[in-house]
């Protein structure tokens, strides 16, 4: 199941406007090793978001992290995550 998939259950016709939220808080919503193409572009519609928390995901990477230049607080905590390498600029 994707990420948006498993947002969309959760919340349901919350997320109509992805606009207006501000903290998106994934922590624990579902299961993945590292974050799709598709769930990306998902992630990055919320264009108003000031603060993302991706916590105890099982996420082993950080490729595909979303790039969005509202948010100014991200919060990544997993025992799988081995490099941050992708989420350095060059």
């Amino acid at each position: 199941m994707s990420l948006e998939a498993k947002l969309k259950e959760k919340y349901k016709e919350e997320l109509d406007v992805v606009d207006d939220i501000e903290e998106l808080i994934l922590d624990e919503l579902i299961t993945i090793d590292k974050i799709s193409e598709s769930d990306k572009k998902y992630i990055e519609r919320f264009s108003g978001l000031t603060c993302l928390s991706m916590n105890m995901l099982g996420l082993a990477s950080v490729e595909n992290m979303p790039k969005i230049l509202s948010v100014n607080a991200v919060s990544l905590v997993d025992k799988y995550l081995l490099r941050l390498s992708s989420m350095t600029t060059r």
